[in-house]
């Protein structure tokens, strides 16, 4: 028996990034672009806590709060750290 309906095109898979990193970008850089990153997740889960507060499972959500809250503190820490060796010079 033949097929009437032909099979459609198989779908291209892309696999092009979200965003790219310029290669020149300086460290200082990075690390201002890589804290407001982490502001937006930290405010993203803090209100997401907050509009399901009592419901289960949000104790990984708060985990992963409190972690990348940390990654942003650790990232200003940094980018205070080379600011201030820079200024020294």
């Amino acid at each position: 028996m033949k097929k009437i309906v032909p099979d459609p095109p198989r779908q291209k898979i892309l696999n092009t990034p979200f965003f790219s990193i310029h290669s020149d970008i300086t460290p200082p850089d990075a690390l201002v672009y890589a804290t407001e990153l982490l502001c937006g997740v930290i405010d993203t889960l803090d209100e997401y806590c907050h509009l399901h507060a009592g419901e289960p499972g949000l104790n990984i959500l708060g985990n992963a709060a409190h972690a990348t809250d940390s990654a942003r503190v650790l990232a200003e820490h940094a980018l205070a750290r080379i600011t201030a060796d820079k200024g020294g010079e």
